[in-house]
């Protein structure tokens, strides 16, 4: 069974309604429609009646039958960018199924980090964006879990080009991991655990994300896409990292380089991420923390 990657017209069209310059929608704001905090999880359903179906219920009725109206005109705008997109996509979908074999073997040393066993990665959706947004190549990817239904959505810039570099499987695996992590109850809560104890320490380095979930992105990358499992599955160089991190992503390639040792003898010798990695990590982050 082949990743399950989707390329949904609808959700890209939303989307771009979301991101496009007010001015160009002559002031036409989507989030006026969406005063949900699930705003983003309106979007990505397999068919267009199911996305229908949770607007009006975050809406009305009436107030759906308003958005659609408000909404044609813009159709014009947007079939001519999704034609050429849609093809994109599609080129980006065959880069990363041709890449699976690759993903599977990453996946492996992952859940043999995390103490799981039962995890089945092409059971996962994965919805493609297009997002005209980024000034950057490179492509964004986060994740959705939930007790009974889990995705992942990955907003790829028009400049992204598949090529011989494997950093976006990288960055696929990554989100993976968090999924994955969540399959290990005892793990997962013993993350928790350490973030509270050290709340104070992540209230001041995270800029407004919760401070779980910070370390949780330190712990994952310093295995992937920055870390070990790079080296070990891609050949990428851990990049050599001696000021101290002022961002979330400086963090990420910081402990990479920090716990990279560390991190290949945990890999190399099939053991599970432990309170001893743990409390590496958070003596990496006191030690180069700007008091």
């Amino acid at each position: 069974m082949r990743l399950q990657i989707i390329i949904p017209r609808l959700s890209n069209f939303l989307f771009f309604i979301q991101k496009t310059d007010k001015q160009i929608l002559t002031g036409f704001d989507l989030k006026n429609y969406f005063p949900s905090e699930n705003f983003d999880l309106l979007f990505y359903e397999k068919s267009n009646d199911k996305i229908w179906e949770q607007i009006e219920k975050s809406t009305g009725k009436e107030r759906l039958k308003q958005f659609q109206k408000s909404i044609k005109p813009l159709e014009t705008t947007f079939n001519p960018y999704w034609r050429k997109e849609a093809k994109h996509l599609l080129s980006c979908k065959k880069y990363f199924q041709s890449n699976e074999p690759l993903l599977q073997r990453v996946i492996i040393d992952m859940k043999r980090l995390s103490g799981t066993q039962h995890f089945t990665f092409t059971h996962i959706p994965i919805y493609f964006i297009s997002d005209f947004t980024h000034s950057d190549d490179e492509i964004h990817a986060w994740f959705s879990w939930m007790p009974k239904k889990s995705f992942m959505v990955v907003e790829i810039p028009p400049y992204f080009e598949p090529r011989d570099d494997l950093f976006p499987i990288g960055v696929l695996a990554h989100e993976f991991f968090h999924l994955i992590l969540r399959k290990n109850k005892n793990l997962f809560s013993r993350i928790g655990k350490v973030a509270e104890d050290n709340k104070k320490l992540f209230i001041k380095l995270s800029e407004g994300m919760p401070h779980k979930l910070f370390l949780e992105e330190l712990l994952i990358s310093s295995f992937i896409p920055e870390g070990y499992l790079s080296r070990k599955h891609f050949h990428t160089k851990i990049t050599r990292r001696v000021t101290k991190p002022k961002s979330l992503l400086a963090w990420r390639k910081f402990v990479a380089f920090k716990l990279r040792q560390a991190a290949k003898v945990y890999v190399d010798n099939l053991h599970h991420i432990d309170e001893k990695y743990l409390k590496d990590l958070i003596k990496v982050i006191k030690e180069n923390t700007k008091k």
